[in-house]
């Protein structure tokens, strides 16, 4: 009499049989995982710009703001008349107003009074440069026939930094520049974001 073959033995069978195959793909997928190219973390992350390194730095307003207001006002004290001359002062200093105040809005996350406060002083370095070193007439070395008169541009910016920057004209034109950085609605940020900067 012939004897049936039993379902549980066969079972058995099949399943040890699938055990050395499941055991031969992990040390396959153990192999790839070893090969593939490991990603440092620098990798990972996009490189910043210029401006979106200066956002995030606790003093990339500050530094911005007086880089322009002081490269801005020396180049400018060229074109201010040794006589007072009320328009040509307005003139620049709404130039000056207008470079430190975009200036210091486009590198802060945060168009706080801090911002503010950095702008306006920012400006009244950079205008009281500008002013001084005009009127006393410097002239720009290797420039023929600048602006100037019998002092030299060093001597000029010598003296205006040795003097104190206490004027009407530069607190107004800080002023300015201080309603450039705060205007319009405050920008909200999430709460990912890093603290405000300046």
């Amino acid at each position: 009499m012939a004897t049936k073959p039993n379902p549980k033995s066969t079972k058995s069978s099949s399943a040890a049989a699938k055990k050395p195959v499941a055991a031969a793909k992990k040390p396959a997928a153990a192999d790839k995982k070893a090969t593939a190219p490991a990603v440092s973390a620098d990798e990972k992350q996009p490189s910043r710009s210029v401006l979106e390194a200066l956002r995030h730095n606790q003093v990339g307003g500050l530094f911005a703001g007086l880089t322009i207001a002081v490269a801005v006002g020396l180049l400018l004290s060229v074109l201010v008349p040794s006589e007072p001359h009320l328009l040509a002062l307005a003139l620049l200093g709404a130039l000056m107003a207008a470079a430190v105040g975009f200036t210091v809005r486009g590198t802060s996350l945060h168009r706080g009074l801090i911002s503010q406060v950095v702008a306006f002083v920012a400006t009244v370095i950079g205008t009281h440069l500008m002013t001084v070193t005009g009127m006393v007439g410097g002239e720009l070395p290797g420039l023929p026939g600048g602006i100037g008169g019998d002092v030299s541009f060093n001597d000029a910016a010598v003296v205006a930094l040795a003097t104190p920057a206490v004027a009407v004209g530069p607190v107004l034109t800080g002023l300015i520049a201080a309603i450039i950085v705060g205007w319009g609605a405050p920008v909200r940020h999430t709460g990912d974001e890093p603290s405000p900067s300046i």
